[in-house]
């Protein structure tokens, strides 16, 4: 009996300290295997940043780029955009370009044919919206970060909350998305 006690008391003890320390996350990656089981995809939690590396070429040399959302910081994390293009390796921080839930849109809705952002309240997608052959990144700002970023936001030439990026000859250029290519 004695015996017994002992090991429901030890098991009951581990069991709390596992509880207690499994890590709190943000990461995507169960949603992304059943979404979009092809990409690459992973979080690093001790930074807050999402990586979305190695699934897309931005600057069209035949390599593909990086493309993270790193952590802000503070009780409501928020996420700017980075993009590392493989023809240059140059870090572009887009700090303006901020998102709370940086979800990449699901390939089932990516497929649509009349697939819109704006419509589906998509926060982020990787789509060509340009029907060009080439990908731009779309970005949704929430109310908070459209307000606080909007000076920024004018400066390159941005006036709603829903805006593409995509780079010519590695620059980027920024596009309202309402507005036609």
């Amino acid at each position: 009996m004695r015996h017994s006690i002992l090991i429901f008391i030890g098991l009951t003890v581990t069991q709390f300290i596992n509880a207690q320390t499994d890590t709190l996350t943000n990461s995507f990656e169960e949603i992304i295997k059943r979404q979009n089981p092809t990409l690459n995809y992973s979080y690093d939690n001790l930074n807050q940043t999402h990586n979305y590396s190695n699934n897309w070429d931005f600057d069209n040399d035949g390599l593909k780029d990086e493309l993270y959302f790193v952590g802000t910081g503070g009780a409501h994390l928020y996420y700017f955009l980075r993009v590392i293009l493989s023809s240059d390796k140059v870090v572009r921080d887009y700090k303006y370009l901020e998102t709370d839930f940086p979800l990449i849109t699901s390939d089932k809705e990516l497929a649509l044919t009349d697939f819109n952002p704006i419509k589906s309240n998509t926060n982020f997608a990787v789509y060509d919206f340009g029907k060009n052959g080439v990908k731009q990144i779309y970005i949704r700002l929430d109310n908070a970060s459209f307000t606080t970023n909007q000076k920024q936001l004018k400066r390159n030439g941005i006036n709603t909350k829903h805006i593409c990026i995509t780079f010519d000859k590695r620059k980027a250029k920024l596009i309202d998305y309402e507005k036609p290519y």
